[in-house]
């Protein structure tokens, strides 16, 4: 856990161990609330006392932040602040307005020709001494986002002893809703995999920086973006995002499985599981997104899979 220096460390770890208590990820929560310590310590370090003026600073938007960024971090925020008042610590909140509705993103169709040199601008990275072994990582990391249809933050965390060379399988944990699964490999990757274990060697997380830990969010991005900058992507509209390999990848998937021939309805299911959504309608989301060419096939059958979202809203409804 990355050392709490804020006035409100001890809170800070007391609501940790009681939302982990409750069967939260105490993972998660350590990375969320470390957030919010760095900025009080680097803004209010000399103070004691938590006040409103500091949670509307803290509720402001950032230079560059998604709107989705924003929902997320204030969100986390406004649990702890409950927390704070049920035990009666102090009495401050989140501006209800400050927390902007989710949103969702417009997905950058990747062609077979960008995925392509998506991947070539990885495997052709210049070695650099302030990014060491990036062009180990790259190459390996973005492949098993692309052939796992995995979210960023899962190829980040995935553990040494989450991938089982035996079998060929992924063991991704206690991801978005803390839902687990076990994703296959496919040979190339499996290959592209077992060679890269071989470098490396004994550790930790899979993909393990310089000090040992796990990359952060920033530092794949920014990979990424020299990615996209060499494979002449940058520019686009709108600029490919990580996330854009997994959408890259559901549509893949389903076309394949379409020339299987598999239903419509048993598709969704599938791609439930496979993507680690805890509800159907994330995943109906992903099949309203794809590519014209498949939105058109006749091979979908969109009235059977809007009964089922309309069953399922109007389940919804009933437990409401």
């Amino acid at each position: 856990m990355t050392k709490l220096l804020s006035f409100l460390a001890p809170q800070f770890v007391e609501y940790i161990e009681f939302r982990s208590s409750l069967g939260f990820s105490k993972k998660s929560l350590e990375e969320r609330t470390s957030t919010f310590d760095k900025f009080l310590y680097k803004h209010f370090f000399k103070n004691n006392k938590l006040t409103q003026e500091m949670i509307n600073l803290w509720a402001e938007k950032r230079q560059y932040e998604h709107q989705n960024g924003k929902r997320a971090r204030l969100s986390t925020s406004a649990t702890f602040l409950k927390y704070l008042k049920e035990i009666h610590y102090c009495d401050v909140s989140i501006p209800p307005e400050s927390i902007p509705k989710s949103q969702h993103f417009n997905p950058y169709i990747l062609s077979d020709n960008d995925i392509s040199n998506l991947f070539k601008a990885a495997d052709t990275m210049s070695v650099h001494k302030l990014c060491p072994n990036r062009e180990y990582v790259m190459p390996v990391m973005l492949r098993m986002m692309y052939c796992c249809a995995l979210r960023p933050g899962e190829a980040r965390n995935i553990l040494r002893d989450d991938i089982d060379f035996s079998n060929g399988t992924i063991f991704i944990r206690q991801s978005k809703k803390h839902k687990d699964r076990i994703i296959w490999m496919s040979e190339d990757l499996f290959i592209l995999c077992k060679r890269y274990d071989d470098i490396f060697g004994s550790r930790y997380f899979f993909f393990t920086n310089p000090t040992n830990n796990k990359y952060t969010p920033s530092w794949l991005r920014s990979q990424f973006d020299i990615c996209l900058k060499k494979s002449q992507l940058y520019n686009k509209s709108p600029r490919p995002r990580l996330y854009d390999l997994r959408h890259a990848a559901v549509s893949r998937i389903i076309l394949k499985w379409l020339k299987e021939g598999i239903s419509s309805i048993e598709m969704l299911y599938r791609l439930k599981v496979h993507l680690g959504h805890e509800k159907f309608e994330d995943t109906m989301w992903y099949l309203h997104t794809l590519p014209n060419n498949l939105v058109s096939s006749a091979n979908i059958d969109w009235n059977a899979l809007d009964m089922v979202y309309s069953k399922m809203g109007e389940s919804k409804n009933e437990k409401d």
